[in-house]
């Protein structure tokens, strides 16, 4: 059997034939020897049945192999890839307790910075490489292995900012750096945000030169910039690197389901970007990426067929937008919920857009004024047209801090201060 990758034929100039000997010099036919008939009959005819016995024997043997691995129980191969990030079902006995804690550092906070020239996305690329992280959580179940994720560095002490859905369940943490992936170290959660999906680690570089992100501000997006998403898609291709554009801004919960305005983007992200970078043109990270929406869209009788497919529907977090959680993290350990002690609505009133007033629940800001079917136009000099925007600026203020917020009632403007609550305590 010729194999033509291995062997091709003619090879080179070839070689030339022996000289064919001349008559005079060939040696005499050597006389023929008689041929034993009977006994060569004998030998083919035993050679025939052993044959036939032995695959008579083989028949049965495939056919009891068959029917022992019908009867069998069914089972899968063996997945040596991790488990990438995913929104799971909790195991009902699984606790954030399970996980290895660290203790916060009030004298660490983050901050933006003002965006430098543009990149090329190769500088963007080499830029924020060093500042990212495998994140890897280890589950107390053997069947469950691990969830693996994305994770940026935030300061040079090795605190690192990912999503909350990738540490879930875990009970051992991990970081490997993606500029140089022979260095892992165990980490420790310092605090986490479960609803708005962040969390923030702690490893020891232990005299390893480590590289802080630079954080950019999120609010100077626009749809139509060009952005970056880096991070470790199915957990094992490790920092790949994609490129779109932002498709929207402050995506609320009805669109995302998330209550933070998130940034949409066209951009490839899949399992195992969560926690990752999202850049803007100067190389800044200006979002953490942590969802995509994907499916399948069909009205009702439709065939699968006739389904329209979502595709290009990335979401991040906007790091101006996480600061403020993340800041409080740092400082305390645990995260915060800066509110009004209202409940309210978008609305539009004599043409003006705001936010209504439904029922008024704080009783500090029920003592400044603060009444029943007020329409919020501003908070803090900042212009609210929906429940996004002044949710933004709440966060931004801070609980205990003082809030002015501008009130439109029976078509006069009025100026209301009073001082905002932490719902989160208010639940405890």
């Amino acid at each position: 059997m010729d194999n033509y990758l291995n062997h091709r034929w003619p090879q080179g100039p070839g070689v030339q034939p022996p000289p064919v000997p001349s008559p005079g010099s060939m040696a005499p036919a050597a006389p023929p020897r008689p041929r034993l008939r009977r006994r060569w009959a004998v030998y083919l005819i035993c050679g025939v049945l052993g044959i036939a016995l032995l695959g008579l024997a083989s028949f049965w043997a495939v056919n009891g192999i068959a029917d022992l691995i019908a009867q069998a129980p069914p089972t899968l191969p063996d997945d040596p890839r991790p488990r990438v990030s995913r929104h799971l079902d909790r195991t009902p006995d699984w606790s954030p307790d399970e996980l290895p804690w660290g203790e916060p550092d009030p004298s660490v906070a983050l901050s933006t910075r003002p965006a430098g020239p543009t990149m090329s996305g190769r500088e963007a690329y080499l830029a924020v490489l060093p500042t990212l992280v495998c994140v890897e959580a280890a589950h107390s179940s053997p069947f469950e292995g691990s969830s693996v994720g994305t994770g940026v560095v935030v300061t040079e002490t090795g605190y690192v900012l990912t999503n909350y859905h990738i540490i879930e369940e875990g009970v051992g943490l991990r970081v490997q750096l993606l500029d140089r992936p022979d260095y892992y170290f165990s980490a420790q959660v310092i605090g986490f945000d479960e609803e708005f999906d962040i969390a923030v680690l702690k490893f020891d570089p232990d005299g390893v030169e480590i590289t802080p992100a630079q954080l950019g501000d999120s609010d100077q997006l626009m749809v139509g910039d060009r952005v970056y998403a880096v991070g470790n898609p199915m957990g094992y291709l490790l920092g790949s690197m994609s490129v779109g554009i932002v498709s929207a801004l402050n995506r609320d919960e009805d669109a995302s389901g998330s209550p933070l305005g998130l940034i949409q983007t066209d951009a490839s992200l899949n399992p195992g970007n969560s926690g990752g970078a999202l850049l803007n043109e100067a190389g800044q990270v200006v979002g953490i990426t942590c969802a995509k929406i994907t499916g399948l869209v069909r009205e009702d009788g439709d065939t699968v067929e006739n389904a329209a497919v979502l595709e290009g529907m990335g979401l991040a977090i906007p790091i101006s937008d996480a600061i403020p959680f993340v800041n409080h993290i740092l400082a305390t350990g645990e995260s915060w919920r800066p509110a009004m002690g209202i409940t309210c609505s978008a609305a539009q009133v004599n043409g003006r857009r705001g936010v209504r007033v439904a029922e008024v629940t704080n009783a500090a800001a029920r003592e400044a004024g603060l009444r029943e079917d007020d329409l919020i136009v501003a908070a803090n000099g900042s212009q609210i047209t929906s429940l996004v925007e002044l949710r933004r600026v709440l966060y931004r203020t801070g609980a205990d801090s003082q809030l002015t917020c501008t009130v439109l009632r029976g078509g006069e403007e009025l100026e209301i201060t009073f001082p905002l609550m932490d719902s989160l305590k208010q639940q405890d």
